[in-house]
């Protein structure tokens, strides 16, 4: 391992911390980074762990902390109200440029992890996606009692089902996870409508 490298690598993803979603923290005075993001995604995953039989779940905790990463310089796209149409090439020259400074061999496993990420040919990849769209579900609850991005947006409820519903077609407790949120989100108010 080349020390410097790493250390300039880890210098970069310092950026990580103050890259801004469309979600509030709790506290209501800033917006959710993706650091933090990534961090309640894999506790979120990590909880579920006894859920998933015949999968490897440490490629599931590595694709749940690196997924976002290239957005340190691709930006949060949110998939309600932003431009989408290139967010995929945009995520992969950004990870290209972001992996590029690491050694060969780790900058090899990371471009991979990704690239499975993006593709959604496993199992491990599909989970992550599946439980990384949950997420603004979880957030917008902890935080309508004073803000919440969807109402701030205008997203409707109907929006947010016909994208989501996608990503849940299978049986299983991630799509459980889903059914219950979206239906407590609707209950609570989280939604523009």
């Amino acid at each position: 391992m080349k020390i410097e490298s790493t250390i300039n690598f880890l210098k970069i993803i310092e950026q990580f911390k103050t890259c801004e979603r469309s979600c509030r923290t709790t506290d209501n005075s800033r917006p959710e980074s993706d650091a933090e993001h990534s961090w309640h995604l894999a506790t979120f995953l990590l909880l579920l762990e006894d859920e998933f039989e015949g999968v490897d779940f440490t490629k599931i905790l590595k694709i749940s902390l690196i997924h976002d990463l290239p957005e340190i310089y691709a930006g949060d796209t949110n998939p309600y109200k932003d431009d989408t149409s290139n967010k995929e090439e945009n995520e992969k020259e950004a990870a290209q440029k972001l992996f590029s400074v690491l050694p060969e061999s780790i900058k090899k496993k990371f471009e991979d992890l990704f690239q499975e990420y993006l593709e959604q040919n496993t199992i491990e990849s599909r989970i992550v996606k599946s439980a990384d769209k949950l997420m603004p579900l979880v957030q917008n609850l902890c935080t309508n009692k004073t803000h919440s991005s969807y109402r701030e947006l205008e997203v409707k409820y109907r929006e947010v089902k016909d994208y989501m519903d996608s990503y849940f077609q299978s049986d299983g407790v991630l799509r459980d996870f889903y059914t219950r949120l979206l239906e407590e989100s609707r209950c609570k108010g989280v939604f523009y409508d």
